[in-house]
Formats: C-alpha cells, structure tokens, sequence
C-alpha cells in the first residue's frame, strides 16, 4: 500500500489530497476545518482526520517548485524569501517529515484539469496570476501523454491583471474576484474598454497568442487613472470584466485553430470567471472545468503529474485518468 498526499499551501487555499495505491480517495480544503475563508495553513485537525482514515503519508507531492519561485520574487525586488518557501521545514509544524515531490505549478494545474476530465484527447489552457514564473501554459493531452506547446511568463499575466483591477475596483485581490463579474452587469462595458487596451495591453498576433503587457502589475494598481472615481467603479469593472472575456476568447480560438482536439479543459483560477467560460464554451465540442480549478485543486493534480512523470511504475499508468467524483471533495459531502 502506498499513501500519497497532494498538498497545496503556504500561499492562499491550502488543500489536501489522499491517494491510496493510486486511487483518490478523499481531498479537502483548509477553510472547512478552520472557518477561515481561503486559510492558507493546514491544521491539526485536518491532517488528524487524513490520518485517521487512511494512515501517515508515504510521500508528498507539492504543486510547485519552491527555489524557482523564490528566484522570481528575488528578481521582483521581493528579496530572496526562500526561508518562507522551505516546505520541509514548513510542513515539520505537523509532523510530516516523509520525502516530498515538487511539481511545476502549472503542470500541477493542466494535470488536475485533463487527468479528471474522462477525455481521451484534449485541449489544456491554465490561465491564473502567477506559478514559478508562468502565468499562462497551454498543453496538448492524448491518450495518456500531456505535453506543454506554449508559455507565457511573469510579469506578464492575465490572472494578474484582473486580480490588481479587482484592487482598482476597491475589493480584496486574490480574494474577491468574483465581485468584478457581479460589479460589470450593472456598468458600461464600452466606456473604459479602450483605454484599459491602450493603457496595458500590447497584442500582437501569433499562432498561440500571448498577451504581451506595458506594465507590470504585481505591486498593484491603486494608483492607476485616479480621475475614475467611486462613481465609475461599476463601468470601469465592466469594461475590465469585457476586456478579459475578449482576450480570454481570442486565447482559446487560437487554441481550437491550431491544435488538434475539439475538447477543451481550463484551469487554473481564471476558470472561475463563469461569463467568460460560458463565452468559450460554444467553439469546443467538449469543455471540462474541474471543481476547484484554482490552487486547491492542485493537491490532486500534482499527484497526478508526478504519475505522468515518473511514478508509473508506483501508481500504474492505467491510472494517469482517474474518474472522477466530485463528491471527493470534503465540502462537497
């Protein structure tokens, strides 16, 4: 018998995946242990319960690369925060000193997404703020190969952008994204589309196309055109809801015109956006969203990534797919 852990922590979300022999059997989230909305620390009572039920952990996966990530807040004038990122030490608080795995964040992300969506071949995009130094991948899955054909890297991101928008719109970044969608059915979606596209966007043309931006938006965007007053707030969130629900197309029609698939999976937190999926959904045959598309369903992907990599011969290749109950999900039962 061989207990894997997925994990997500130390950020925002943190989450927890249990694999037995392979088969998941059971993941949850933080918040619903402590109440605290997206707790980014484990407790004793979470774990206690995953131990309980199925036995300590074997192994660890992680949904990221923790020396990369200090590399590119040490290049963002962040300082070298490695001491912060030392999961090891990190994850000693409870006990857990087993061997762990690092996975690359977005390979954590697209595994989630493709490995649970029962396809037999699809198209990936993860689109979220910042993992490692990607921003933006796209993949092609078949069968049960998953191979990465384009990335985008920090500063330049989409998911950041929306989230330092959503700072503009006075709401909590990383937090209260969704009130920008709400916010953008009451407003003018036209008013300050053009001048966001002026102001940040540089868009040029390419087979999968990136999204190249004139500022970087990682320190936020409180600042930014102080003549948009708390009376704007309502059209200045739907002209940002309206600009990414365009390029958030144009992404995904590159993809539908130059890979092979009719199917699609997104992930990564900008999966969240449900009027901008609903504007995607239309050019695929198949799309799959999985549950918690963000971070914490990154405990499961990063389990399923290492499967993909290197632990055939511990969890089988027959297992790459899982199928999958979303009821897995602690807060689901």
């Amino acid at each position: 018998m061989m207990i894997y852990w997925g994990m997500v922590g130390n950020s925002h979300d943190a989450s927890l995946a249990v694999f037995n022999d392979g088969e998941l059997k059971w993941a949850a989230l933080a918040k619903d242990f402590s109440g605290v909305a997206n707790d980014p620390h484990f407790s004793w009572t979470m774990l206690s319960v995953a131990r309980e039920l199925y036995g300590e952990p074997d192994r660890i996966a992680w949904y990221e690369k923790p020396f990369l990530k200090s590399l590119r807040q040490l290049g963002a004038g962040q300082g070298w925060l490695f001491g912060e990122n030392n999961i090891k030490k990190y994850l000693k608080q409870w006990d857990i000193k087993c061997p762990i795995d690092y996975v690359k964040h977005h390979h954590s992300h697209a595994a989630y997404g493709y490995y649970t969506s029962g396809f037999k071949d699809a198209s990936i995009i993860c689109i979220d703020s910042i993992g490692e130094y990607e921003t933006l991948t796209m993949w092609q899955g078949k069968g049960d190969q998953l191979k990465k054909v384009s990335s985008q890297s920090y500063p330049n991101s989409l998911g950041l952008w929306y989230s330092a928008m959503t700072q503009r719109l006075d709401a909590t970044p990383n937090k209260e994204e969704y009130l920008v969608s709400q916010m953008a059915k009451k407003g003018d979606a036209y008013r300050y589309r053009q001048l966001l596209l002026d102001d940040f966007f540089d868009i040029k043309f390419n087979p999968l196309c990136k999204i190249e931006f004139k500022i970087n938006c990682h320190r936020g965007l409180r600042w930014w055109r102080p003549e948009i007053t708390d009376d704007d707030l309502f059209d200045l969130a739907a002209g940002v809801q309206n600009v990414f629900e365009d390029l958030v197309l144009r992404l995904t029609t590159s993809m539908a015109m130059n890979m092979p698939s009719n199917n699609i999976v997104v992930t990564g937190g900008c999966a969240l956006n449900k009027d901008a999926m609903d504007k995607v959904k239309p050019n695929w045959n198949n799309m799959w969203i999985p549950p918690n598309p963000g971070d914490p369903g990154s405990c499961i992907g990063a389990v399923l990534a290492l499967n993909d990599e290197r632990l055939g011969t511990i969890l089988g290749s027959e297992k790459k797919h899982i199928d999958f109950d979303p009821k897995v999900w602690y807060n689901s039962k």
